[in-house]
């Protein structure tokens, strides 16, 4: 056998047969499924200290074209908008028991977050969740050290008939624990590490990542959108998500911290640690390498609005020059780097 083959057939092996066997990240695609629970509770469901588990029933077709239905619990998630004042439909985290995920489409699954529209009906912010969903794939091409996910249209009814039907676009999110036994790692939970403690090619891509986006919602001291993996060496691998506050999607209630000094989130700023040229250029030359994975994932969306596709396109026009000369573009960074965390 192969020596290089038989080291990736060994490492499979080695990954818990559930994490193996899940078949939603298998494909890109957008999954067509519904979810019927008691909607009016779900939506009214905006207590952050309460943990309810609403029953659910969620069906989509198979790639013979039968329907498969399983029975699910929702419950809601999340904090700024899971406030009612700023999201009509709150975020939602979706449990599977182990029997009823069986010989489906989410075997393997036992809990997933599901990115839901903010506000279904309205055409803008339908299109952030599509924006947000293109800025994971396109970490997902840079890296495998990320979550991996699956667009889907939903279409959410109301178990006692009294209230209308919701359909929006959304995306699964793989969960933490699958993300951590995928990677074969544990979650490091404790807040306080600096980027000294961080593995420095994966935080180097997080860090160049969140400032091509334009992302500045993000604390690795403060497990904020931050997810830490420590391997059996007991290096720890940064994780990033959540970038709806990002440049890229620029969607209309995201502010930056007004600590940052900036007026708009569109406006690129780092917030990573203070590599010099030398060590930036390994990243650098990743990106490059990716460059073209990267680009394509915003063509790959097709629900999203040539508009939106092509605001997207300027902005990270923008960014790719300045790969060019990796010492001019740590130059700019050292004025924010400063005991960032």
């Amino acid at each position: 056998m192969n020596r290089q083959l038989g080291v990736l057939l060994g490492a499979s092996l080695l990954l818990p047969a559930a994490v193996r066997a899940q078949g939603l990240f298998k494909k890109s695609e957008p999954l067509e499924v519904t979810l019927t629970t008691s909607l009016k509770a779900l939506l009214k469901d905006r207590d952050s200290t309460k943990q309810v588990l609403h029953g659910a029933e969620l069906a989509y077709k198979d790639s013979a074209g039968a329907l498969v239905k399983l029975s699910v619990a929702l419950r809601t998630r999340g904090h700024f908008r899971r406030l009612e004042r700023n999201c009509d439909f709150p975020p939602i985290k979706l449990e599977i028991a182990k029997e009823a995920a069986r010989r489906t489409l989410f075997d393997g699954n036992r809990t997933l977050k599901i990115a839901t529209n903010c506000r279904p009906g309205n055409a803008e912010y339908e299109q952030y969740v599509l924006k947000e969903y293109t800025l994971f794939r396109m970490y997902q091409a840079l890296t495998p050290w990320s979550y991996r996910t699956r667009l889907a249209h939903i279409t959410y009814y109301d178990s006692t008939g009294k209230t209308k039907p919701v359909e929006s676009w959304a995306y699964f999110v793989e969960d933490d624990g699958d993300l951590a036994q995928r990677r074969q790692v544990k979650k490091f939970e404790t807040k306080g590490a600096y980027f000294d403690d961080l593995e420095a090619e994966q935080s180097g891509y997080m860090n160049l990542f969140a400032y091509m986006i334009g992302n500045t919602d993000w604390s690795v001291g403060g497990l904020h959108n931050v997810t830490l993996l420590r391997d059996s060496l007991s290096i720890i691998h940064p994780v990033p998500f959540d970038f709806d506050w990002s440049g890229a999607v620029d969607a209309r209630y995201a502010a930056p911290d007004p600590s940052l000094n900036i007026n708009s989130v569109r406006t690129r700023i780092w917030r990573g640690d203070c590599r010099n040229a030398e060590a930036m250029t390994p990243i650098v030359q990743r990106f490059l390498a990716r460059r073209a994975a990267m680009d394509s994932v915003p063509l790959g969306v097709t629900a999203m609005t040539p508009a939106t596709r092509e605001k997207m396109s300027r902005y990270f026009a923008e960014f790719w020059p300045m790969l060019n000369d990796p010492r001019k573009l740590v130059s700019g960074f050292v004025r924010t780097c400063k005991d960032r965390n």
